[in-house]
């Protein structure tokens, strides 16, 4: 039987796209270039899928992003008239969905109870490690982290992964291996699972096929958005998945800029080697840029060993030119950002008109500094994750020591919140409800045995939480309204007001929970910032983001800032060709977040790359410098010499003292 084709509700597609919305293939890859419309590709597939009477429960759309998630389930329910019969589409991260397999069906999976940390928790347990005799020289617990979350996600031994991670540093490597086996042990000791487990979890239990056919029976067909993103430990997820369901992957190689984290550059491009009969599709139609952007972003790609194999082509037509501003200064470079934004806004333009991308948070240091000097409104992209600001961490801690009651890191949080009470007091109340639980006493009679000596209100509301575990949102409310007195004054010169409006969030975001592990699980694999929570009339700011974190943003002006020699590539990736191309789509990416106007800002001067590099080396980073070769058709080209005032020459006979006294006198102390 035919399937039906709704040419109505396609008729906003072009040709390519309704080729990939209703492709018949089993198993298909979208290569969709940058603002190519692969969002308005994944929608249309779905509503097609349905439309042919898949039913919206049977099918399951995974992103990267929280955000990229609430957008699918936005635009596939569309207006009222559809929502009914498209409620049931599931759209989430690759985490979130193995949580969600995890957690749904502890008969298959285990673990059922154990608590998921977040990366700054990981880091408080390899502290606690570090801290108990498994030190190594050189090496701060994050890094430790850091290393064997790469190990994982690439599928590497540790050793490899230290090597890859170090490889020019004296690390001992059997110092990093005693910590991680005593991380480890302390993880299995207190239920604990980070990000990395719930993949590794659920990979494991794929690898049993009986297991991965009824994990594929579940579904008609998985959709996969920012498939570049992909990494080794995900593909052991959607292997032996492959034969049991259909994949619909959509993703774009030259946007491939975590490799750091371990994503697989070239899986992309050995995707029908991996699924066979997979048909490849691409789009090349752009919606977002003018064609002399486009040009620009074209080029760059060009220039690449690679061959990309795709040329984007603006439906908008021709516009400005792209500007190419070189300055002496970051701060004369941040100087002129910020006055073109001011000049906009005097004709009357949103201050949401602009985006300035950065390499990293400290690179974007001279620009924010300028923003607040002149009062112009921004959020740095990403920001802080609500649930990772410290005053929400703090009530949360309460709901952890509830639904996990060995979760040591939430107690010492928690306890060490009371007045007087610090970490030795904390970890012998916590070694005294261990002791008692060994002993046979529940969880709840082995805390108030253990908080027989602090204040009363906190076993009280320890108890009013747990008789509430099952309506999340009033055990947030009674967590926040036990510590409110503590937090008012912990936090009295750091803008308590805002941050009680945090946990007013918090609470509303746990409503629809139905346990507080799914509610932390949740917020934690997917988080919320605080600049969503922010309402509609504040939202007329600049962005200033990392290129890392701009996936999915675009604005009329983009600012792409530190466009130097040693920063496109980065002098640390030179003699790496693969390091040295993800450098080159860490451009790309930037460069194609303008709709109307693109400004690449540079300084001229290098001066802390050349003390670090040397004239010689900063001859290698000219000649690696990707705007190095750059056509002056592609770019209006304006360089900016400020004029400085010269200080006068001191008259003839000055002379600097052999020393200044610098001592006080101390008048009637002597």
């Amino acid at each position: 039987m035919a399937e039906q084709v709704d040419d109505g509700a396609l008729a906003h597609l072009n040709p390519a796209q309704r080729e990939a919305a209703l492709t018949e293939a089993r198993h298909n890859l979208i290569l969709a270039g940058a603002g190519t419309g692969k969002t308005t590709t994944i929608v249309a597939r779905i509503r097609h899928l349905i439309r042919n009477g898949t039913p919206p429960d049977r099918i399951l759309a995974i992103t990267f992003t929280r955000r990229a998630a609430a957008e699918i389930r936005s635009r596939v329910q569309g207006d009222a008239a559809t929502a009914s019969s498209t409620q049931g589409v599931a759209a989430m991260t690759f985490h979130g969905w193995a949580m969600r397999e995890v957690r749904g069906a502890p008969d298959v999976f285990g673990y059922e109870g154990w608590s998921v940390l977040d990366q700054e928790d990981q880091q408080q347990v390899m502290r606690g490690v570090l801290g108990r005799g498994k030190r190594v020289e050189g090496l701060k617990a994050a890094q430790i982290v850091d290393v064997l979350s790469f190990a994982h996600n690439t599928r590497r031994t540790l050793a490899d992964a230290i090597r890859v991670k170090f490889p020019d540093d004296a690390i001992d490597a059997k110092a990093i291996g005693a910590a991680v086996r005593a991380y480890e042990q302390r993880k299995q000791e207190r239920r604990y699972l980070t990000y990395d487990d719930i993949l590794r979890v659920f990979a494991a239990r794929l690898a049993d096929d009986a297991v991965a056919e009824w994990v594929g029976s579940h579904y008609d067909e998985i959709l996969i958005d920012e498939m570049q993103d992909t990494n080794p430990l995900q593909w052991q997820i959607i292997d032996p998945l492959v034969p049991h369901t259909r994949f619909y992957c959509v993703g774009d190689d030259a946007q491939s800029i975590y490799g750091f984290r371990g994503a697989d550059f070239a899986s992309i491009h050995s995707f029908r080697d991996r699924v066979p009969g997979a048909r490849v599709l691409k789009l090349e139609d752009n919606y977002r840029s003018t064609q002399e952007i486009l040009d620009l972003s074209n080029w760059l790609l060009e220039q690449s060993p690679l061959g990309y194999d795709k040329k984007l082509r603006a439906v908008r037509g021709r516009g400005a030119k792209p500007e190419l501003h070189s300055f002496e200064t970051p701060a004369d470079e941040a100087g002129f950002i910020a006055a073109e934004m001011l000049r906009a806004r005097r004709d009357e333009l949103p201050w949401a008109t602009h985006l300035v991308l950065v390499r990293t948070n400290y690179s974007g240091r001279a620009i924010e500094a300028r923003l607040v000097e002149y009062d112009i409104p921004y959020v740095f992209f990403g920001g802080v994750k609500l649930l990772e600001s410290a005053h929400v961490r703090d009530v949360l801690s309460a709901l952890r020591v509830v639904a996990n009651p060995d979760d040591e890191v939430a107690w010492m949080r928690l306890l060490t919140l009371v007045p007087r009470v610090g970490d030795v007091t904390a970890a012998r109340a916590f070694d005294s409800f261990l002791a008692a639980r060994s002993g046979g006493a529940s969880a709840r009679e082995a805390r108030a045995s253990a908080l027989a000596g602090m204040p009363a209100w906190l076993a009280a509301g320890l108890d009013a939480i747990e008789e509430a575990a099952k309506r999340v949102d009033d055990a947030v409310g009674r967590a926040a309204a036990m510590l409110q007195p503590v937090l008012a004054h912990k936090y009295r010169n750091e803008n308590w007001e805002a941050r009680a409006r945090d946990l007013v969030h918090v609470e509303r975001l746990a409503a629809s929970r139905r346990s507080i592990l799914e509610f932390l699980e949740e917020y934690i694999l997917s988080p919320v910032f605080t600049s969503e929570m922010e309402p509609e009339s504040q939202q007329d700011h600049v962005i200033v983001s990392t290129v890392h974190s701009a996936k999915g943003l675009e604005r009329d002006w983009a600012f792409v800032a530190g466009a130097s020699a040693g920063s496109y590539p980065s002098a640390r990736s030179l003699g790496d060709l693969d390091e040295v191309e993800e450098e080159r789509r860490v451009l790309y990416v930037a460069l194609t977040r303008a709709r109307d106007r693109l400004v690449v800002t540079r300084t001229v001067s290098h001066t802390p790359v050349r003390a670090w590099m040397g004239s010689a080396g900063m001859d290698v980073l000219e000649d690696a410098y990707f705007l190095n070769t750059l056509p002056e058709r592609l770019v209006e080209e304006v360089p900016h010499v400020v004029a400085r005032p010269s200080r006068p020459a001191p008259p003839p006979g000055l002379s600097a003292p052999a020393e200044v006294d610098l001592s006080i006198d101390l008048g009637d102390l002597e």
